[in-house]
């Protein structure tokens, strides 16, 4: 696969993702704190899968990584 079409895989799973957690936050399944943390464990963990892998599609991977930092803060 290219690395462009793992940048808008990686992208789709992560709009679903969000999706799926600020639902479980509005009925009130998930507190907000809770949503908080698993964003930022999540960017942390691509954080440094792309570090290991230094890739050329790893840039995205860390671009995904601070999104789901900037996403986490205005939760």
């Amino acid at each position: 696969m290219k690395p462009v079409e793992d940048a808008a895989y990686a992208m789709a799973a992560l709009s679903a993702t969000l999706v799926l957690l600020r639902a479980l936050v509005k009925k009130g399944l998930l507190t907000r704190d809770e949503a908080v943390r698993l964003i930022l464990d999540e960017a942390v963990s691509q954080a440094i899968q792309a570090e290991a892998h230094q890739q050329p599609g790893s840039d995205a991977s860390r671009q995904c990584a601070e999104m789901l930092k900037l996403i986490a803060g205005r939760l």
